[in-house]
């Protein structure tokens, strides 16, 4: 079958001329003209994106697939990208075959597979801006002017700034879960927990001693009780009276002070004080915190100190982040496993550990594959795991982010369900990066080299973690530099890996996107301002702290 394929910019023909004389006994045409209106709203163009030499290739594999289920003699499509106003032509086919029955059926379900297998997207409706009370209507000239800024807008690149804004605005928490403490470490506290009652719920002996009237100046006592730190015995002291208690034991009345044993004489039921402190030695009643008063406010992440302070409270099943589920792909016919030695044009894996290993911040359920090259052999292998892609909140793809001839992810991730927000960031290193969308769940297709990897998890995956768990978002800092950062001016923000020890910042060393030997050292990135070739030592400097 003869197939002429045309991505273009320009408006389509409102004539196309059939294939040759004689070539077809039938000439079917389909024109898919943008409309109108889009979900209930007038609008006065649609966006469309595309890479064109996979698009190309896409259509091109199609026909000829279904050319032998219904045998045509030619098909040509021409498919416009960038905008195209309302009421003009966005796809058309024409389909030359001996009978128009076959032709219609070709058509029909190459136009069904269009949508999922060739990666063109409808990038965007521009709405029609309604003119304010008291002024003119939008004039033809006006519109198309609009058009024209749209279409040099570039819908795709984002600035660094505006990335995180869009995955932070994409984002939402998910619901939370009661769960016991011991499954709550690393979760994100969902509510603000405050303290049912006073703590300590009473005066509390901080030493190992004797309690006696702190306004009693004898010398000498009888002792005329004892209490463990499990008692507590009612009991009002008169002045010569003591009583021994343990260190945390309640104490039988107000008004007391604890001398250390160390600091007395005993003889059998009666001591003489040898030694007397300043301090009373007590923990009084609500000196921690009184009731009703917050112990640990929605949002903190609960660690160690945390959960203690919640089971003092009696706070067995906190409402907290759920547990997150990820799937992780790692993409590459050049990635081998780790045991293996590599081949010239070979690389051993190192992002599914460097994956693995930033996501234990986060208390998560990962899977992780692998996917072999080209989008259909991707579709095929991604189709075994439907469930576990299903019921991810995040979906990662190491690699296949760019625009070359094999860099699928895009087309990939559109097929899963996720409509892409953004496909480029002005930064370096980690300008390919995609980011999806699908409800509440979300998905990223991560540049493939390790030190884009890293840089873009941290202002990018941590940023839409944050958000899925109810966790403030990272945030750049000011810190200063250690030493001067010199390097060849770029037009894109740079996120330089460094060392941050007390807020001052030791830029590391790296030769490209792909280098690894920084990282183990790299506990913070730098954000050097597009255009700026060094920073001097001293210089004040904004930085992101690594999450790790």
């Amino acid at each position: 079958m003869e197939i002429t394929v045309q991505l273009t910019n320009a408006p389509i023909a409102e004539k196309i001329p059939p294939p040759a004389s004689g070539l077809a006994g039938a000439w079917t045409e389909f024109r898919g003209l943008v409309r109108g209106e889009e979900n209930g709203g007038p609008i006065f163009a649609l966006e469309y994106e595309a890479y064109p030499e996979m698009a190309e290739r896409e259509i091109r594999r199609l026909l000829a697939e279904i050319s032998v289920k219904h045998p045509c003699l030619a098909a040509k499509v021409i498919h416009r990208v960038g905008v195209v106003p309302a009421g003009e032509t966005a796809i058309y086919i024409g389909v030359a075959a001996k009978h128009r029955g076959v032709a219609f059926a070709l058509l029909a379900e190459f136009m069904d597979r269009l949508k999922q297998d060739v990666p063109i997207w409808k990038r965007r409706a521009l709405p029609v801006v309604q003119p304010e009370r008291g002024s003119m209507s939008r004039s033809a000239s006006e519109s198309q002017r609009h058009i024209e800024i749209a279409a040099g807008h570039g819908p795709a690149l984002r600035s660094l700034d505006e990335a995180v804004a869009e995955i932070c605005s994409r984002c939402q928490p998910m619901p939370p879960v009661r769960v016991s403490l011991e499954e709550a470490f690393g979760r994100v506290l969902c509510e603000t927990v405050c303290a049912p009652e006073d703590l300590p719920s009473c005066d509390r002996s901080t030493r190992d001693g004797y309690a006696i009237l702190e306004s009693d100046p004898a010398e000498n006592y009888q002792v005329v009780d004892m209490i463990h730190a499990a008692d507590w015995k009612l009991r009002q002291l008169q002045p010569g009276e003591a009583v021994r208690v343990a260190t945390g034991a309640a104490l039988p009345c107000g008004g007391l002070r604890v001398v250390m044993q160390e600091h007395v004489e005993r003889s059998g039921g009666k001591i003489k004080i040898i030694k007397r402190e300043s301090v009373p030695n007590i923990r009084k009643r609500g000196e921690d915190v009184k009731a009703g008063e917050p112990l640990v406010q929605a949002r903190a992440r609960l660690d160690a100190g945390k959960l203690a302070l919640l089971a003092s409270a009696g706070c067995a099943q906190p409402l907290v982040s759920p547990r997150l589920r990820v799937v992780h792909f790692t993409t590459g016919d050049e990635i081998i496993p780790l045991a293996q030695t590599p081949q010239p044009g070979q690389v051993r894996d190192s992002n599914s550990i460097l994956i693995r290993s930033l996501l234990q911040r986060w208390p998560c359920e990962v899977f992780q594959a692998h996917l072999p090259e080209g989008f259909q052999l991707a579709k095929a292998e991604s189709g075994k795991w439907k469930a576990e892609i299903e019921r991810a909140e995040l979906v990662l793809v190491s690699g296949g982010a760019s625009v070359g001839e094999k860099d699928f992810t895009r087309p990939l991730l559109e097929w899963l369900g996720f409509e892409t927000a953004f496909s480029q960031v002005n930064v370096r290193p980690g300008k390919p990066l995609i980011f999806g969308v699908s409800g509440n769940r979300v998905a990223f297709g991560l540049p493939g080299n390790p030190l884009a990897h890293f840089v873009c998890f941290q202002f990018a995956v941590a940023t839409a973690l944050a958000k899925l768990t109810g966790e403030a978002p990272p945030k750049f800092l000011l810190g200063r530099l250690t030493t001067a950062l010199t390097d060849a001016a770029c037009p894109r923000d740079t996120l330089w890996p460094a060392r941050l020890e007390l807020a001052e910042l030791r830029p590391l060393p790296w030769a490209s996107s792909g280098d690894v030997t920084c990282f183990a050292a790299a506990n913070a990135l730098i954000r050097v301002p597009a255009n700026c070739d060094s920073l001097a030592a001293g210089a004040a400097v904004d930085f992101l702290p690594a999450n790790f």
